[in-house]
């Protein structure tokens, strides 16, 4: 009888947390048109009225001119209709979305657009979708030491880059699209950047195209995770930038068209690839431009430098770049696992210099470059299978 009497007690007490939490629940509605009764004008109002502990819920419609502030606030969800809210900076100098010091903050379907982007700062479970973010005079969105995940969403036409993050976790989650600002696409420093494509349906990709410098980039031992369906498409130097001990592990995902090299990875930094295209990239290095990362601009696909290292796992296709395919220097390792292809490049297949070590652990096929399928200078070693490569010219060839 004493368990039984507990046991209730434990339970009653349980429902008494439930119902107040539900109790505590709050909800507003905005309509910046002011044509609903009842309903805020201005989510900044709708703030106001709504304790900073959740859960809070805002509804949004119209178009709405203010700049938001959320600060010190949990468990609050911001939604609307794709297309039906629409939030322009009341403020230019001011940042048109602000998430402070906040935690469980869920921001849906609604577009914010001007002043100096959006700024998440020390944020703890953040999240867009379903959004446009566009016309930044700075970078779209900024993100300081948070995790942060977007999807659904598009990120564009920002003075500098799309998407900024410095330390924390910044998950890239499916169709989303970073195109058209005019730095970096998605940039990362200091922290860890997961990028996770979708399946092949048509709108869940990642699409990172068309902005003015590199598409992305990490630096200063922040870790890159890239899988699924991700495109790296046209943008004006690099495609994929990995420098300052940092490190990338990619798969299934397309780096086309950049017009610098491919893939960089250098200063002491790791790149594992496989199941990737890496094609018609370089067009800058290839005529003539001097090369957007390496000294000598040998490379259009990828290239390993300045004491890195690389691997190629297999069903990478390097090919049709506008230089050499992929190029190894400065006490750099570059490592195949084999089954990869390196065709049709404007220049060598691989090209070796500067105390460079290419070894393979299998057979890859490199055909219909323009040089070499292998060229290595007098400093440099090849070990392993070339089965597949016909030709090298390597004069430090080991087995």
């Amino acid at each position: 009888m004493h368990l039984r009497h507990h046991g209730f007690k434990l339970l009653f007490g349980c429902l008494l947390l439930l119902v107040s939490n539900l109790a505590f629940a709050a909800g507003a509605t905005v309509d910046c048109s002011g044509a609903t009764p009842g309903a805020f004008t201005t989510i900044t109002a709708a703030l106001a009225s709504l304790p900073a502990a959740g859960p809070n819920n805002i509804t949004v419609t119209g178009n709405c001119t203010e700049n938001v502030n959320i600060i010190s606030r949990s468990q609050l969800t911001i939604s609307a209709v794709p297309g039906t809210a629409n939030v322009t900076a009341a403020n230019p100098n001011a940042r048109v979305l602000l998430i402070l010091s906040s935690q469980q903050i869920f921001v849906d379907g609604v577009n914010f657009s001007g002043g100096r982007g959006v700024l998440v700062n020390n944020g703890t479970d953040v999240q867009l979708s379903d959004g446009i973010f566009q016309n930044s005079s700075l970078q779209g969105i900024s993100v300081i030491n948070s995790t942060f995940d977007i999807f659904n969403a598009t990120v564009q036409n920002a003075l500098r880059s799309g998407i900024s993050a410095t330390g924390g976790t910044l998950g890239i989650d499916g169709g989303v699209t970073v195109a058209n600002n005019g730095r970096a696409g998605v940039s990362m420093i200091t922290g860890h950047l997961v990028i996770s494509g979708g399946d092949g349906t048509p709108g869940t990709e990642n699409s990172i195209r068309n902005n003015g410098s590199v598409g992305v980039s990490i630096a200063n031992s922040a870790e890159m995770d890239i899988a699924g369906d991700n495109r790296i498409l046209s943008n004006g130097t690099t495609g994929l930038q990995v420098i300052h001990t940092s490190t990338v592990i990619a798969s299934d995902s397309t780096i086309s068209g950049n017009q610098g090299v491919g893939v960089h990875i250098g200063e002491t930094s790791h790149g594992e690839f496989s199941a990737m295209s890496i094609t018609g990239n370089g067009a800058t290095v290839g005529s003539g431009g001097g090369g957007i990362e390496s000294g000598s601009g040998a490379a259009g696909g990828m290239e390993v430098v300045e004491n890195s290292d690389m691997f190629i796992d297999g069903q990478v296709d390097v090919s049709n770049n506008l230089a050499t395919g992929i190029f190894v220097s400065e006490s750099s390792v570059l490592s195949s696992l084999g089954g990869n292809t390196l065709n049709n490049n404007t220049g060598d297949g691989i090209l070796a210099e500067a105390l460079a070590v290419v070894h393979f652990f299998g057979a890859d096929t490199a055909a219909g470059n323009t040089k070499a399928p292998l060229e290595c200078d007098t400093t440099s070693i090849l070990l392993g299978d070339k089965t597949g490569l016909g030709g090298t010219k390597c004069k430090i060839t080991l087995k």
